[in-house]
């Protein structure tokens, strides 16, 4: 009986967290999608990832030129994390953020991701192979 218990409570938690990080995947997609219907130009993305412990996500939409357009940092331990936008970013250029002090270590490293991201697509532009988002 005891056996029993267990293995319901144990499929129980493990279908609400596959539930639960389908959810948050589909956040993810969606917040993509919206900044790409809103703005024309590259979109990069880059994360921090730590074995234990929050980890950051960034998404990151610049002009031909790299000047930033919008940028979103999703941080957190649970699925119950949402993107928020990073509005000292917005009108810089991926240059100017490298050396960017007011970020946190976490958001340091996920806007680098996205920034070597999308100098990728503009050099890939650059030698005609198009990446541009319209």
């Amino acid at each position: 009986m005891m056996w029993g218990t267990f293995f319901v409570v144990f499929a129980a938690i493990w279908a609400l967290q596959f539930v639960l990080t389908h959810l948050q995947v589909k956040h993810y997609q969606g917040k993509i999608k919206e900044m790409t219907r809103k703005h024309q130009g590259y979109l990069g993305t880059g994360y921090f990832k730590k074995r234990f412990g929050n980890g950051a996500v960034m998404l990151v939409v610049c002009d031909e030129e790299t000047n930033i357009k919008e940028a979103k940092v999703m941080q957190g331990l649970t699925v119950f994390a949402r993107f928020k936008t990073v509005k000292k970013l917005i009108g810089m250029t991926l240059e100017e953020t490298r050396d960017l002090d007011t970020l946190t270590v976490k958001e340091s490293s996920a806007l680098a991701g996205a920034a070597d991201m999308i100098e990728k697509e503009i050099n890939k532009k650059r030698e005609g192979n198009e990446a541009w988002i319209s």
